[in-house]
């Protein structure tokens, strides 16, 4: 009989104890395949780079360490995405359900467990897994061009400008806090797609997202032919101005729905 209904620190430890030492060879499997895909794509730019290396010539790998930066912007979209569309898996069969049912602990501490996994854990494992992948690409392609003497590994801290004129993804923290504040809040709509949807979450939310973003980009050319003379819609400037604000809270309502639909599946369940 659970005595403390919302969440008692105890009985989560346990509930973290259960599902990783259950689960760990999937979170494993998982992160290498991450890291797998990373290391290939980093190796083939790598490659595709360091061919036409010329020792007439000064050589300087600085488009390899930008293409390390761009893809690891968008493995940390696709992956965190594709990875937060089975934050519920546990939900998608009946024999799952009755399992997840039968686990001793609320639907907050099960709810709250997957958004520590999935939206604290999970980006801190593309990064390292990144990391490791740019250092196999260092190794890999150190070893084929042996010729050529200043293959460096990727300083990540230029995600954001370091004021020196190097390379970088974003021109200062305020663009950089809002690009992870917009990851943020895409992340929580898989995560509310992935509960909302038994089947192929990750796609059907995907296809939800670029549908409804098709009809705001075509209503939003309408409203500018219709009001000429107002420039009532510049998605840019908008998204610069209200972003830090509009995308955390936008999150936590996702984050909201999310779970009273998990606690509305588990009543659904036991009826």
């Amino acid at each position: 009989m659970i005595k403390d209904t919302f969440f008692s620190f105890s009985r989560f430890g346990k509930l973290l104890y259960k599902e990783i030492s259950e689960n760990w060879k999937l979170y494993a499997l998982r992160t290498l395949m991450m890291y797998g895909v990373l290391a290939i794509v980093l190796i083939w730019a790598g490659y595709s780079e360091y061919k036409s290396y010329n020792p007439l010539f000064s050589f300087d790998d600085l488009n390899v360490r930008v293409t390390t930066l761009v893809t690891w912007m968008w493995a940390w979209w696709g992956f965190i995405s594709l990875g937060t569309s089975f934050a519920f898996e546990s939900m998608k069969s009946k024999t799952r359900r009755i399992t997840n049912l039968m686990v001793p602990a609320t639907t907050f501490e099960k709810y709250f467990f997957r958004w520590l996994i999935y939206v604290l854990i999970l980006p801190l494992l593309i990064y390292f897994s990144m990391v490791l992948a740019d250092y196999t690409r260092v190794f890999v392609c150190s070893m084929i061009y042996s010729e050529i003497p200043s293959i460096e590994t990727t300083q990540f801290k230029y995600f954001v400008d370091q004021g020196d004129g190097g390379y970088s993804l974003c021109h200062n923290w305020s663009q950089g806090i809002l690009l992870i504040l917009l990851n943020l809040y895409i992340q929580s709509l898989f995560l509310l797609g992935s509960i909302f949807w038994s089947k192929n979450a990750f796609i059907k939310t995907l296809i939800s997202l670029v549908v409804i973003g098709f009809v705001y980009y075509w209503s939003g050319v309408v409203a500018v032919h219709v009001f000429k003379d107002c420039d009532i819609i510049n998605l840019n400037s908008f998204i610069f101005k209200w972003g830090h604000i509009l995308f955390p809270i936008l999150s936590i309502i996702n984050w909201v729905l999310t779970y009273f639909r998990l606690k509305e599946s588990e009543v659904i369940h036991r009826m």
